[in-house]
């Protein structure tokens, strides 16, 4: 990439529109299934831990820091609420990485699973890999007069940042 430093340039951005998450079946080797009907996908928080080393004969009268571990918070994803959806039930159905069950059912076994998200950018597409759990699911509001919804975390369970763009 060139510096761009002082220099005027055209944006370049993803749409978020065609994006996917992705569940694998553990098989080998490993195919990989949509969670359906997602209408959003968030990012984890990637942080990094700050440790207090200041002591009372810090220099200048100022705090000091050293860094401590980093993590990764869970993708937050929310889509909408098909009970009946292998890739969102407890019961699953079909073949493949939803046959014992969707997204409930992985919450409810802590089981583990590769997931990929996957946008929609070009050929091919950039691809995130991560192993990871679903670690929160919670349908939605029901209400008169709108769709219910669920959201779901996933949590990353190891490092990913070396797959990352």
């Amino acid at each position: 990439m060139a510096d761009r430093t002082d220099t005027f340039y055209a944006a370049d951005a993803i749409h978020g529109y065609g994006a996917q998450i992705l569940v694998g079946d553990g098989a080998s080797p490993e195919t990989f299934q949509a969670v359906a009907q997602i209408r959003r996908i968030t990012f984890g928080d990637m942080s990094t831990a700050v440790i207090d080393k200041t002591h009372l004969r810090s220099p200048a009268a100022h705090r000091e820091k050293l860094m401590g571990l980093r993590d990764s918070g869970p993708f937050s994803i929310e889509g909408i609420y098909d009970p009946n959806d292998e890739s969102i039930s407890n019961t699953g159905g079909g073949s493949g990485s939803f046959v014992s069950g969707g997204l409930l059912a992985m919450w409810i076994a802590r089981s583990e699973h590769n997931f990929v998200l996957r946008l929609n950018d070009g050929s091919p597409a950039t691809e995130l890999p991560f192993r990871g759990s679903v670690s929160k699911f919670q349908p939605g509001e029901v209400g008169a007069d709108d769709l219910i919804t669920f959201t779901a975390e996933i949590t990353p369970l190891q490092d990913f940042s070396s797959d990352l763009p």
